[in-house]
């Protein structure tokens, strides 16, 4: 009767504290996922400079992700995915990548 009565307890409070868990561990994982996808301090996009064909995105040093998020969402607004054809370094740490929208 006493097992009975402690695997009940432990059944219904472990339903709880598990829930409570996979929520908590939901919602970081969430805002994780949503700090991953900003840019920087301000969280803006390089701009582009383009058409629905494609366009140049300048980027600077350690900065080349901002740069391809920037060229998928360029090509996102006309139902295309971005490729990028070219990658050309300056000499001030910075430089101009070049894709395509197919």
């Amino acid at each position: 009767m006493a097992e009975l009565v402690v695997s009940r307890r432990l059944q219904i409070s472990g339903r709880g504290f598990v829930g409570r868990r996979l929520r908590s561990i939901a919602l970081v994982a969430a805002l994780a996922l949503d700090l991953a996808g900003c840019t920087g301090s301000t969280g803006t996009l390089p701009s582009v400079t383009g058409n629905e064909q494609g366009g140049k995105v300048p980027y600077a040093e350690g900065a080349i992700p901002a740069a391809m998020d920037a060229a998928k969402a360029h090509c996102g607004q006309v139902n295309k995915k971005a490729q990028i054809t070219q990658m050309s370094p300056a000499a001030e740490g910075g430089g101009v990548v070049g894709f395509q929208c197919r």
